[in-house]
């Protein structure tokens, strides 16, 4: 549906809900020829409809581009992507997404999953590296052992999550790195969401690029 504050005609709104169902199933926005050849009408009318749709920016259109349509004030469909977090700035932030990904046709998870990309080596022997992509579920209870992510003093982490008397663990699958003990109750620790898939890296120069980011990071902090 359009923008609640945008008024379109019948045929506009016939013409925006074919647009935005045909870019939810390719990816990518119909042709002047799709849009007629669905609702039966001629091109220069589709054209002409997009264009007055335009002047009340439910969208952009860019005539003589085949595929030149994007919709407003819809919200993507792909996962945000976080990166590393600077001080400042909470780590879900807009300032902090580096990328979208398309992932809920594969994996049930709440609407608000999200991805991040895993930077060292500290859950090298859960099979993590740098520039695996995972999936977090923020809506999701953790369960001892499971891989969570987390926040501790602000800053994002990527570990093993067990529940004791005295409060939380956070393991690394790394013996060079040491337990995170954390009070239940300390205002500097949130598990931002549980991990519930994942993609590895295959790209050699990707992993290079995020190796060298994590290291000029932890250089700087």
């Amino acid at each position: 549906m359009s923008s609640p504050s945008i008024e379109l005609t019948s045929r506009q709104q016939k013409v925006y809900n074919f647009v935005k169902q045909f870019i939810e199933d390719n990816s990518y926005p119909p042709t002047l020829q799709e849009i007629s050849d669905k609702l039966k009408i001629q091109p220069s009318a589709a054209r002409m409809h997009l264009l007055l749709m335009e002047k009340k920016k439910a969208l952009r259109y860019v005539p003589n581009t085949s595929r030149g349509i994007e919709l407003l004030h819809e919200r993507p469909s792909g996962i945000p992507i976080y990166g590393s977090a600077p001080a400042g700035h909470p780590f879900t932030s807009q300032e902090n997404m580096v990328d979208t990904f398309e992932v809920r046709r594969y994996i049930t998870a709440s609407d608000d999953l999200f991805g991040i990309y895993v930077r060292g080596d500290s859950m090298k022997d859960a099979q993590l590296s740098t520039g695996d992509l995972l999936f977090v579920d923020p809506k999701k209870d953790p369960r001892n052992g499971e891989i969570v992510v987390a926040a501790v003093e602000g800053e994002p982490t990527i570990k093993r999550y067990y529940r004791e008397e005295s409060g939380v663990v956070l393991r690394p699958e790394n013996k060079k790195y040491k337990p995170i003990h954390v009070s239940r109750s300390d205002e500097n620790f949130k598990v931002l969401g549980v991990v519930v898939g994942m993609i590895r890296a295959l790209d050699k120069k990707k992993i290079d690029a995020l190796t060298d980011e994590y290291k000029a990071y932890s250089k700087a902090s």
